[in-house]
């Protein structure tokens, strides 16, 4: 799979999945929920809480974690993924 797959794909969880996203995420680079709640601004707590899927964040919220898990170029990618689904379901 190429590098562009594997962002298509890892942007596509992201959209479908937020929650599961956020899991692989962590556990691919080794982190515990700590680590993960001090990058993206959240306490660990809330993290669990997307994991499990017992909470789902607002937009607001699921940007400015991104923001510090991607590229500018890839939070674009996923943002247009959301508004072609949008526009499809419409």
């Amino acid at each position: 799979m190429s590098h562009k797959e594997q962002r298509m794909d890892r942007i596509n969880k992201a959209v479908e999945d937020f929650g599961g996203f956020l899991y692989e995420y962590r556990l691919t680079h080794h982190l515990s929920l700590q680590e993960m709640s001090e990058i993206v601004g959240c306490s660990a707590s809330y993290i669990w809480r997307i994991e499990k899927y017992k909470r789902f964040p607002e937009m607001d919220t699921t940007l400015r974690m991104l923001l510090a898990l991607w590229s500018m170029e890839e939070i674009y990618m996923y943002l247009r993924e959301i508004v072609t689904r949008e526009r499809k379901a419409n």
